[in-house]
């Protein structure tokens, strides 16, 4: 999962980057597997099957339980802003709070750049936090958001941007996720989704109350980006929404000028992208374990621990034309990773023993060294200074990651500064890690 970007501690969870992998020979698919599934005796019915199939979810993990009061469980990083969870399922939440995106309680202060209380939340067990808007999972299972209310985002029937915490109408949970002007609730494998976008169906959607999602339905995962998504079922990959970049991983992407360019060449004609509103199968992945995505990229992780990833930073106007870059390739860059998240244009992940590595866009310093001057994405290296890493959690332009366990858990958060969202009691870009002054 990425979340849009929750942090738990010893959670797996999936991104993108803007760096492209080597390209490796796909693996094959399992022609045999599908065959041996087929009670129709055809393959195509045993994909039929596969991608209709319930899928049952592990028992969702709850980072809050058995967490003393106050301790650190889980980061939220969104674009502008940032929330922690706290053992006893306190939030709190700092950085830029127009519209009341920090939830407390108003939205006068431009920016707050230390850590404070939600108001008026119950006790929580998850928080998603991204562009202008914050959601909560309590322990009963309702849903709470706050923020900005365009397109019916915090799911409570009105448009009005609320600087607290409002309950999403008819929603009981056991995982929720966000996706920039969009978010969902699960309760198993059913899912419900609000906001505005596409939900899998077939249809560009303005919902400001809940809604099934019957085309998630089944689901085990589910990751949400501005413009795609993806959902995990049965071990594969299905992906919908824009795919000019290739982030669907159905190996089309690309785009073409409607009309011929003009002739004095100061004009440019509307373009054409490749796009799916329902779900199609990203191809050429082995039996995948988990997903994330974010801006124009998607990541998968193998059953086997490697990693796989799709997508590119902008388009290209080859439309319809083959591209590496528009189905999955095993990123070799790093060693093996048990966990991984997702930025608007970099991702980081973390090895068993700690380690963090970092990649893609570097402009803020999000991977935890001064930018290279030619820009451009850069490859995975190691993000000094910081303890063994027991989580990690990427806001758009920035990244975050917990260290240590228990009472002795800090959270070190660098990159792009210019709200206050990494926590230090400054708006000062960050190349390295700092730590968020929690307490």
């Amino acid at each position: 999962m990425d979340g849009p970007r929750l942090l738990v501690l010893g959670a797996l969870a999936l991104g993108c980057s803007a760096h492209r992998a080597p390209e490796v020979e796909p693996r094959p698919q399992a022609r045999a597997e599908l065959e041996a599934e087929a009670t129709a005796g055809s393959i195509e019915a045993a994909q039929a099957e596969a991608a209709t199939a319930v899928d049952e979810p592990e028992a969702p993990q709850i980072p809050t339980k058995g967490a003393a009061a106050g301790e650190l469980v889980a980061l939220a990083p969104g674009v502008h802003h940032t929330c922690a969870l706290f053992g006893g399922g306190e939030v709190r939440c700092w950085g830029l709070n127009r519209f009341g995106i920090l939830g407390v309680g108003d939205s006068t202060s431009e920016s707050i750049l230390t850590p404070t209380p939600v108001v008026g939340l119950p006790p929580a067990v998850q928080v998603v936090a991204d562009y202008d808007y914050t959601c909560a999972l309590a322990e009963a299972g309702a849903v709470y958001c706050w923020g900005e209310n365009d397109g019916g985002r915090l799911g409570d029937g009105g448009g009005d941007r609320k600087a607290a915490p409002t309950e999403v109408a008819g929603v009981v949970a056991d995982r929720i996720f966000a996706g920039f002007h969009r978010a969902c609730a699960a309760k198993g494998t059913r899912y419900q989704c609000w906001g505005s976008g596409e939900f899998g169906d077939g249809q560009e959607r303005r919902e400001s109350r809940s809604v099934d999602a019957a085309a998630l339905k089944g689901s085990r995962d589910l990751a949400l980006s501005d413009g795609h998504a993806c959902v995990l079922r049965r071990g594969q990959v299905r992906c919908w929404g824009h795919n000019g970049s290739g982030q669907l991983g159905n190996g089309e992407g690309g785009c073409r000028y409607e009309r011929e360019l003009c002739p004095s060449s100061r004009c440019l004609p509307p373009q054409e992208c490749k796009s799916s509103a329902t779900p199609v199968r990203a191809i050429d992945l082995p039996k995948v374990a988990a997903i994330a995505v974010g801006g124009s990229h998607s990541y998968a992780r193998a059953a086997d621990g490697s990693i796989w990833r799709w997508g590119q930073t902008g388009t290209t106007m080859d439309f319809g034309e083959a591209n590496p870059r528009y189905r999955p390739s095993r990123f070799d860059e790093v060693p093996a990773l048990v966990e991984i998240a997702a930025g608007g244009s970099h991702a980081c992940g973390r090895t068993e023993e700690g380690a963090l590595y970092c990649w893609g866009n570097n402009a803020f310093g999000q991977l935890g060294h001064p930018p290279d001057l030619r820009g451009g994405s850069e490859g995975a290296a190691k993000v000094e200074g910081l303890p063994p890493v027991t989580g990690v959690a990427l806001g758009f332009y920035f990244s975050c990651a917990i260290a240590g366990e228990g009472a002795a858990a800090e959270a070190y958060c660098w990159g792009d500064n210019g709200w206050g969202q990494l926590g230090d009691g400054t708006t000062e870009r960050r190349h390295a890690p700092v730590r968020v002054a929690l307490r």
